[in-house]
């Protein structure tokens, strides 16, 4: 059987753009050549790690089995040597009788046709991950349809290969949309939405305000956050790799000289990963905006709550619990002086940790206690004179 190269084209670019994936048209073509084993998979190549990955004519669960499987997958690390200025043939690289010898062939290859070879198409690589459609060729399989396969592969690859670039431009543009809009106005002091090398791509009118006079903080020509002070630029810089790296938030770090007051930093990741598509994930993160709060104690003095929820990204609700587990007590005990269910307050607390990345309530209290005893406003020391229901304990 032949596929209907047009509608497959047409298919192939629509679907990019409506459906957020390759799948449907592995899906097409499978049903075209059922005795052809496809894949489509985005994976970390040398850590066997698979992100994302649609098989078909294999049966049931076996993406499942691959993603499960003991032993490494040959197949995959001819995807990072290999040119994606054609069609990767992977008998160039490793013999036929060589993927028969593997423990990968005995654990998965073997039940499904002998696939001991293949032909495939790089859509993108960076790093250690790639992403790549591959048809998985048989023992059986004759030269005649093998050549057909390959031809086929051929015509398919630019096309393949713009899909999936299409695909990355229109979740990047998204990216960059949701990255702003009027939730930073939400945040009570200077807060910037930046990129891992600190260019500003919105920022609030506290933020506004605090890099219109340049004393302490100014936008240069090319759009960087920009520090007055060389030392504290670098603490800028160091916080805001620091955070991209590890996607985990990172602060408070105090930006003042030594003995002085002054104001503090905060990075927090903007969690967009979960609204991509997981095959993109690992190729778009490297482009994730972070979010810059400076917030300065000689402003007007807010409540504690507020300046943990300010500085974590913690909703009100959760800002309220973290404060009041800092009076002692268990998170039952903490529940009933709030008023909230148990179940809430441990839902309440386990989105905290996640936001800040701690792992546990104690490490979630250290560091409220960390932020709020370097502040040394009236107004935050006022809000642990007295916690509600308690006998006058302070912080």
């Amino acid at each position: 059987m032949t596929a209907n190269l047009e509608t497959l084209l047409y298919k192939l670019y629509s679907s990019s753009l409506l459906d957020g994936g390759l799948s449907s048209v592995l899906a097409d073509l499978a049903q075209t050549y059922p005795d052809l084993p496809l894949s489509y998979q985005a994976q970390c190549v040398y850590r066997n790690s698979l992100y994302e990955g649609a098989m078909f004519n294999y049966g049931p669960n076996a993406i499942e089995e691959i993603a499960a499987a003991e032993s490494p997958n040959p197949f995959p690390p001819i995807a990072l040597k290999c040119s994606l200025s054609r069609v990767a043939v992977t008998s160039e690289f490793l013999r036929p009788e060589d993927i028969e010898r593997t423990d990968f062939f005995d654990e998965h290859l073997k039940k499904h046709g002998e696939i001991n070879r293949a032909f495939g198409v790089i859509l993108h690589r960076q790093g250690e991950d790639s992403a790549f459609v591959a048809a998985n060729l048989p023992k059986r399989m004759k030269q005649r349809e093998e050549d057909h396969v390959l031809r086929l592969f051929e015509t398919l690859r630019p096309h393949l290969q713009g899909a999936f670039r299409l695909l990355m431009e229109v979740k990047q543009r998204e990216i960059q949309v949701q990255a702003g809009g009027f939730w930073l106005e939400q945040i009570p002091a200077a807060a910037f939405a930046v990129t891992p090398e600190c260019k500003v791509l919105h920022m609030n009118s506290h933020a506004d305000s605090a890099t219109s006079g340049g004393r302490r903080f100014h936008i240069d020509r090319s759009i960087q956050l920009c520090a007055a002070d060389r030392s504290v630029q670098k603490v800028l810089e160091a916080s805001v790799h620091k955070a991209h790296l590890a996607q985990l938030p990172v602060g408070p770090v105090s930006l003042a000289r030594r003995r002085e007051a002054g104001p503090l930093l905060f990075v927090l990741p903007i969690k967009l990963q979960d609204q991509l598509h997981p095959s993109l994930a690992p190729f778009l993160s490297h482009s994730m905006p972070l979010l810059v709060t400076i917030f300065d104690p000689a402003d007007t003095p807010r409540p504690s709550s507020e300046v943990l929820r300010m500085a974590f990204g913690i909703t009100d609700g959760e800002s309220r619990l973290v404060q009041e587990l800092m009076y002692g007590g268990s998170l039952r005990e903490t529940a009933g002086r709030l008023g909230i269910s148990y179940h809430t307050a441990r839902n309440q607390l386990a989105s905290a940790t996640s936001k800040t990345g701690t792992r546990s309530q104690t490490e979630i209290v250290r560091l409220a206690s960390q932020l709020l005893s370097r502040m040394s406003g009236p107004a935050v020391l006022e809000t642990f004179s007295s916690p509600s229901g308690s006998s006058g304990n302070t912080i």
